[in-house]
């Protein structure tokens, strides 16, 4: 089939296309994160997680992708009107071109970004799926009282006891980079394990799951703390949000 090429989004994304062998489209932002562009676009990001994000990985390694993502990071802050009127044309032409290749459509709005983008377009696409991960917990909830809006929790190493047990006590899914990835179907933290990486369908993970993330790019030459070794260290540090 002929490539969908937006103004803003994006679809030919090495992960996100695997959705295809499941009838999915998924179209998604890929901005520059934390202060690359010269403004904040991860507010709640980590010291470990701005090392080893995926923006460095795949294209992002190359100058001219960074240089993209920037410029429209930029836009976003600075011209937020034209830009959402961007999206929204891509949203849009995205749907047609995914109906007439027999896919569902699905969006993720904030691919190496977290500023929420999608509340702009849930309530005016209410019968397409968005879904993001987010450091942001006060998003979580906002994001749940949309029934076509998924969001995962992105564990890090500044994540505490106490906003774990807040995590664990609700339906969210949080996903947790690891070093060396455990089998899915066993239980962590009083929670089921999920590949993570099979697919970037979150939304078909179902709800109180633990999904697995393998580290990539320079993650992998990386000894942070943000990278969880094996579930026997999250189960050690969590512990007491477990109980």
């Amino acid at each position: 089939m002929a490539r969908w090429r937006g103004s803003v989004l994006t679809y030919d994304n090495t992960k996100t296309v695997k959705g295809e062998e499941l009838g999915y489209g998924s179209f998604i932002f890929m901005g520059s994160p934390a202060k690359e562009s010269g403004y904040n676009a991860c507010a709640s990001s980590s010291a470990g997680c701005r090392e080893v994000c995926i923006y460095y990985a795949g294209m992002g390694v190359f100058p001219n992708v960074q240089k993209a993502r920037i410029r429209k990071t930029i836009m976003y802050f600075t011209k937020r009107r034209e830009f959402l009127e961007l999206v929204n044309k891509d949203i849009k032409s995205a749907i047609r071109w995914s109906k007439k290749n027999h896919l569902t459509p699905c969006f993720r709005l904030d691919g190496t970004t977290d500023l929420g983008i999608a509340r702009y377009f849930v309530n005016e696409y209410s019968d397409i799926q968005f879904y993001d991960y987010t450091k942001v917990i006060p998003r979580l909830k906002k994001a749940s009282k949309f029934a076509n809006w998924h969001t995962t929790y992105s564990l890090s190493e500044d994540t505490t006891n106490e906003q774990m047990n807040i995590l664990l006590t609700s339906p969210s899914n949080i996903a947790v980079p690891f070093r060396n990835v455990p089998e899915p179907g066993r239980r962590v933290l009083g929670r089921r394990i999920a590949s993570g990486d099979e697919t970037d369908l979150r939304f078909l993970d179902g709800r109180n799951k633990i999904i697995t993330l393998k580290i990539k790019g320079r993650g992998r030459k990386s000894n942070n703390k943000f990278i969880v070794n094996n579930v026997g260290e999250l189960e050690t540090r969590f512990t007491a949000a477990a109980c």
